[in-house]
């Protein structure tokens, strides 16, 4: 599978330095999309895992979304404070902790910048999340890794459904995805198993090269 031309009908794996100039357009509908696309999830789970209901989680998105928005005309981007990831990841702890003061009903946070989201404040964060939810940023830390290495493999096995063949694809999502056995795969698909195995281990090859390019490529 070449690498460059896969990468050419990829969708985004991770939020370029290109995409975060297009955002602070507010109107640049199709950017703010893909951003959407790539991080609500992301976001979504993160905040369920912290404790949070449906409803609320929701309302991290949402409010974290709308925190991004209203950040992103001033927003420049600098390697030396980290990547865009980590300062995404202060403000949806952030709001995630808002939800929390809302149903112990205590003061919610103002809306932020970018140099407001500092490393003594994350930790004063943590200290009042303390009083209204058992998450600790150690915690929140582990879950927004997992969620994201979570994310990535989701991204990347969509993107390589879109470049091989279907039934190698339909293999692949029989065997690993919904963890059928193999005879079971060769007896619905009309296969020997030599032909799943074959399949599954080169759509398997094909999605870890596409996890891997995303490590390779560098975050912002």
């Amino acid at each position: 599978m070449d690498s460059t031309a896969s990468d050419a009908h990829a969708p985004p794996l991770r939020t370029r330095q290109s995409l975060l100039s297009r955002l602070r357009n507010l109107d640049d509908h199709a950017s703010w999309r893909t951003f959407f696309d790539i991080y609500w999830r992301l976001i979504y789970d993160v905040a369920r895992h912290s404790g949070l209901d449906d409803a609320a989680a929701q309302e991290v998105v949402q409010d974290t979304v709308i925190g991004v928005a209203r950040a992103m005309p001033a927003f420049r981007y600098d390697s030396d404070k980290g990547t865009f990831r980590q300062w995404l990841l202060r403000v949806t702890r952030r709001r995630i902790i808002d939800q929390f003061r809302r149903i112990y009903r205590q003061p919610v946070h103002a809306e932020l910048t970018q140099d407001e989201l500092t490393q003594d404040e994350e930790e004063d964060d943590e200290a009042s999340a303390a009083q209204v939810a058992d998450y600790s940023g150690g915690q929140f830390e582990c879950a927004w890794r997992e969620e994201w290495e979570r994310t990535v493999f989701k991204l990347a096995v969509a993107q390589v459904q879109r470049e091989v063949n279907p039934k190698h694809f339909q293999v692949f999502d029989f065997c690993v995805l919904k963890d059928m056995t193999v005879s079971r795969v060769a007896e619905t698909l009309g296969l020997n198993t030599a032909q799943v195995y074959l399949a599954k281990h080169r759509v398997a090859q094909a999605v870890k090269r596409a996890v891997r390019r995303i490590a390779e490529a560098g975050e912002i």
